[in-house]
């Protein structure tokens, strides 16, 4: 690993001011270990259950407690918590078009992060961010987030990492009902049914808000229901979603409406209506010498209504086989995927994906576990510009290897290390020029060549008299990185923009956290990232990439009084260059710190009270901001929240 090129300034901490409280549970039975710390399983092989101790990448397991006591009311709201993972809002705290980054990958982050629900892809085949609608919080069980490359096992998307939701199946009823500023409302619920070896859950979320901004108003529909059984023929797994979600943008304010009146709609506001539908079944045969397989067999659909109206379709048939070969552990697997986005006016992108993918892991002593991986993938993918027009195609063979080492140094030390690489193909509305001013798609544009990337990472964890420590090192080269490009010349009469293959980038991430019991009824939890992203080719070459901060950094306090926890969160984050600004010559997004202070209460053994006010002090500050103007974030904002819960 080459380090004499890590920028000086990735190892000079004591510059940055620690500010992040992150939430871990307080309940009175709890341990002061944190979560993590525990025997904790990880799926780091598709659906192979691992103890999170023996994992050779790193992954965060988070439970259903610590999502609960963070207060957040959505997922996206509870991602922002999470060290080595960003979070940047354009309309609001429910999430809406939210771009999720992590490993600070940029502006194009959420088309880089692999976004799982039990083992199933949800990233749509455009480039529309992750639609955190699409789930009610109340049905997570636990989230597992990947903080290393993960294509030889995923893929396309998952170069930055991979954030998987694990559902529950518990048969807890419990409701949740929260009030809040701007108007927000939610209702949310799980219910669990069945005993023995037939299990069935619903859940159910409702919510809206009148946003911090005019125009902003947006309401979120989500629904799930599973069903599990099994026998000695095996074991079986149903689902079915579905989502609504309809949201007032307010468009971009130029920094002069911003520093005046922040809460006005923009020059361009719209109404976009999304909504979507999942199904599918898991079977897991039953185990034979040794030799266990399965297959997965879901439809993923949606409707996206903004400038036009784009549907997504996704077919995915993934069988898979786990078996022993001497001392190696093998997962073997298949994927077959057939995809298609399509626009009212006739616009379509086909796409057919055949992958083919080894993970073999073995103990090379007590105390060293290898595991290797490989993937080969082919993308075929056709491209029609109009109703009747002549359709062009692509073809494209990608391949990512995989090499990771577990090394228990000491007792309480384990070190992490390894060499990843991964690919990104393009997106369907990546192989469009569209107009600059709204967006209309105009033609195929279908020059955009895969991304691809090489990851070099070591990690350093330990346990000490109760605290938990770890040091985090990634970097990461990409070439042909995929971004906006607002120039590219006129077609069809319009000034168009496009994506392109902008220039190749180089990252460095160094991550340090601690988890510390300081007494018996104060829990500190803190972490820094420190961040070199650059350009490093063409005309922009040295320069930083757009949307990735120097500093971010984390500290969370809990305080635990005899029938009341008290809790506290702050989060600082660096100056950022602004959204498709490669040439880094317009103003910088300004570094900004947040604090949040919320408390919690059990009423009796069955309710739960709790109250955040989120952005204490006031500040007023914008995540994302590109050449025509910024998108302002919440004020200060006052949420309540009352559960009850019942088995």
């Amino acid at each position: 690993m080459n380090l004499s090129r890590m920028p000086a300034r990735l190892l000079a901490t004591g510059s940055v001011v620690l500010l992040n409280f992150s939430i871990v549970q307080a309940q009175a039975s709890s341990s002061s270990e944190p979560p993590a710390s525990r025997e904790a399983l990880v799926i780091s092989a598709k659906r192979v259950a691992q103890d999170s101790a023996k994992a050779t990448v790193v992954v965060e397991v988070i439970d259903r407690q610590q999502i609960e006591a963070s207060g957040a009311s959505n997922l996206a709201e509870f991602l922002e918590s999470v060290p080595g993972l960003g979070l940047s809002r354009l309309y609001g705290r429910m999430g809406v078009d939210a771009n999720v980054d992590l490993g600070y990958l940029g502006e194009a982050a959420s088309q880089n992060v692999l976004f799982l629900i039990d083992g199933q892809r949800q990233n749509a085949l455009d480039s529309s961010n992750l639609r955190f609608a699409r789930l009610p919080i109340s049905s997570i069980e636990r989230i597992e987030i990947r903080k290393a490359n993960a294509g030889a096992l995923y893929g396309d998307r998952a170069q930055g990492g991979v954030i998987h939701v694990i559902t529950r199946n518990d048969q807890a009823k419990q409701v949740n009902l929260g009030l809040g500023s701007y108007g927000s409302k939610q209702f949310d619920t799980y219910l669990g049914f069945g005993q023995g070896d037939l299990k069935a859950s619903v859940s159910y979320m409702s919510a809206q808000s009148d946003g911090y901004r005019a125009s902003s108003r947006s309401e979120q529909d989500s629904a799930q229901f599973g069903l599990t059984g099994e026998g000695g023929w095996g074991r079986f797994k149903l689902f079915a979603r579905g989502f609504k979600e309809k949201a007032e943008l307010p468009s971009f304010l130029s920094f002069q409406e911003f520093a005046m009146t922040p809460r006005k709609a923009g020059a361009y506001p719209v109404t976009s209506e999304r909504t979507g539908e999942a199904f599918g079944l898991r079977y897991e045969g039953k185990s034979i010498k040794g030799l266990t397989w399965s297959v997965d067999i879901n439809e993923q659909s949606s409707r996206d209504k903004t400038y036009e109206v784009i549907q997504n379709k996704r077919t995915l048939i993934n069988p898979e086989v786990a078996a022993n070969f001497g001392s190696w552990q093998s997962l073997f697997g298949l994927e077959f995927s057939d995809a298609q986005a399509r626009t009212e006016a006739g616009k379509v992108v086909e796409q057919q994906s055949r992958a083919i993918y080894l993970q073999s892991s073995r103990a090379v002593s007590a105390d060293l576990d290898l595991e290797l991986g490989a993937r080969s993938q082919r993308a075929s993918t056709q491209f029609q510009a109009e109703v009747g027009a002549v359709a062009s195609d692509s073809t494209y063979q990608q391949s990512a290897l995989s090499a990771a080492f577990n090394l228990r140094v000491a007792k309480n030390l384990t070190l992490r290390t390894g060499a990843l690489t991964g690919f990104r193909l393009a997106n369907a509305d990546e192989v469009y020029f569209f107009n600059r001013e709204t967006y209309a798609l105009l033609s195929i544009h279908d020059a955009v060549k895969p991304m691809t990337t090489r990851e070099l990472f070591a990690q350093l964890e330990g346990n000490y008299l109760g605290n938990r420590y770890g040091i985090h090192y990634r970097q990461i080269k990409a070439d042909n990185e995929i971004g906006y490009q607002y120039d590219c010349g006129v077609v069809a009469g319009v000034k168009a923009s496009c994506n392109n293959n902008l220039y190749d980038t180089e990252r460095h991430i160094l991550s340090a956290n601690v988890f510390w019991p300081a007494t018996k009824s104060l829990l500190v939890k803190a972490s820094v990232d420190l961040v070199d992203a650059q350009i490093e080719s063409d005309a922009n070459a040295g320069r930083r990439v757009p949307l990735t901060a120097k500093q971010v950094a984390r500290l969370g306090l809990i305080w635990r009084l005899e029938s009341v926890d008290l809790l506290a969160n702050a989060h600082y984050r660096g100056s950022l260059v602004q959204a498709a600004d490669q040439s880094n010559s317009s103003p910088l997004i300004p570094a900004r710190h947040t604090v949040d202070l919320g408390f919690r209460t059990s009423l009796n053994k069955h309710w739960q009270l709790s109250a955040w006010i989120r952005n204490l002090t006031d500040k007023s500050f914008y995540d994302y901001a590109t050449y025509n103007g910024v998108y302002p974030a919440d004020r200060r904002a006052f949420y309540l929240n009352l559960r009850l819960t019942t088995i």
